[in-house]
């Protein structure tokens, strides 16, 4: 067939409807394929220019299902990043209100002037050290300030001083850039990953000295170098430090640079320890009851008189984290609802109140037994050792079933010693023999 034959004018108009296909689909412009599926349909075109429209038909009804498909795509993920945003949003409130100032049990007055610094001070950038004894909730504290500040939808990176190495403090919080040593990939350091939030120094006492004027440079700089890095970069975080020892002493002794502790002491946070606390004990032990009940499944329960004037005059050397751990123990090992003077770990049970001014049970309100009922119970000795020997057998039973037979985990759990367990389950179980 010759060209002239080919181009005649209908094939002309068919050919010049394809060109413009083509310019369409370059500017992201569909045209429907029925029009060009129309004009083949009538037989009056080549074989070969039929097919070849057909082709170009075909090709348009995918790209346009496919333009369909990726538009239908973007609409699905568009909702589901507004629903991830707004998940998002209600986790951060949640820490939020998890974190916030007023939900941390407080009655005690030092207490309660800590958590009003807390409130003024949370919307700044000061520098906050926080000072007292293990155990006291100072992360807790940390944790209010970034996430009741403007700071609170970033990040807070908690650094524990003591477990970073001295070799390794610099890549671990400056970061390290890629090629310093062979197979060495860029990493960020933990106070470029806190860019725009918190950073929690935890344990600064114990921060090596030779680290101390690194860890200032970048406080007072706001900009830190990673290893083997010539470029600066800025770094906007508030610098939270906690520690337990007494890093005024220590800096006028030279054991810890004075420059830094006064670029950390801005505002100083104080935490008292629980033994200056009591009047906190019954709601922090209700709190924990409820916690631990619901993480561990189990009933609700409560504690008798007897067993919280016990707590109420226990020293707490590991203050609120030990009181936390105790009730956890209990919650975990009571038989009934009611957890019992009986069912206190031994230490804590017997352990010596001389020194600390006794708590009276009147000054709280139980569900539970009257002092009554107490001073009844306290005067039948026989009856209270027999019910103590018994309850031990079954504490030591649960303890062991309990950790599958691990005696290590089980005197963990009773909070004593393995070879304490091991001389009370001879003197309680060898003597039924």
């Amino acid at each position: 067939m010759s060209k002239k034959n080919i181009l005649t004018p209908e094939v002309d108009q068919l050919l010049k409807k394809m060109d413009r296909i083509c310019h369409d689909l370059a500017w992201n412009r569909f045209e429907p394929a029925d029009e060009l599926f129309e004009m083949t349909r009538q037989k009056i075109y080549p074989e070969s220019i039929a097919k070849l429209a057909e082709s170009f038909g075909m090709m348009l009804v995918k790209v346009e299902a496919r333009e369909y498909r990726m538009e239908e795509m973007l609409k699905e993920l568009q909702q589901a990043k507004k629903q991830l945003l707004k998940e998002n949003a209600g986790l951060k409130m949640g820490l939020r209100d998890r974190f916030s100032s007023k939900s941390i049990i407080a009655q005690n007055p030092e207490m309660r002037k800590v958590l009003d610094q807390v409130e003024r001070v949370a919307d700044t950038s000061a520098n906050v050290l926080i000072t007292g004894e293990t155990g006291t909730g100072k992360e807790l504290i940390a944790k209010a300030l970034h996430y009741n500040s403007f700071r609170g939808p970033g990040p807070f990176v908690a650094v524990n001083c003591s477990a970073v190495p001295e070799n390794l403090f610099e890549s671990e919080l400056f970061g390290i850039e890629k090629g310093v040593a062979t197979g060495v990939a860029m990493r960020k350091g933990l106070l470029e990953q806190a860019q725009g939030g918190t950073v929690f120094l935890d344990e600064i006492g114990e921060m090596p000295f030779s680290c101390q004027a690194k860890i200032l440079r970048a406080i007072e700089e706001r900009e830190i170098v990673r290893v083997g890095g010539k470029k600066s970069i800025p770094v906007e975080i508030r610098i939270v430090a906690a520690t337990n020892r007494e890093l005024k002493t220590e800096s006028a002794s030279g054991t810890f640079r004075s420059d830094l502790f006064f670029r950390l002491n801005v505002i100083s946070l104080n935490l008292p320890p629980l033994r200056e606390r009591m009047e906190d004990i019954p709601l922090l032990v209700k709190k924990f009851i409820d916690m631990h009940c619901k993480n561990m499944s189990r009933t609700p329960m409560k504690i008798s008189a007897e067993a919280m004037n016990v707590l109420l005059n226990y020293s707490w050397p590991g203050n609120v984290r030990e009181l936390e751990n105790e009730v956890e123990r209990l919650v975990a090992l009571s038989y009934s609802t009611t957890i019992r003077l009986e069912d206190l770990s031994e230490g804590i049970r017997c352990s010596d109140p001389s020194g600390l001014e006794p708590f009276s049970r009147d000054d709280y309100s139980f569900e539970n037994k009257t002092a009554e009922q107490t001073n009844t119970a306290a005067s039948e000795p026989a009856a209270l050792v027999q019910s103590l020997v018994e309850s031990e057998k079954h504490l030591v039973e649960k303890a062991l079933k309990f950790s599958r037979g691990n005696k290590t985990q089980a005197a963990r759990l009773l909070g004593i010693s393995r070879e304490g367990l091991r001389k009370k389950m001879k003197r309680l179980f060898e003597s039924d023999g």
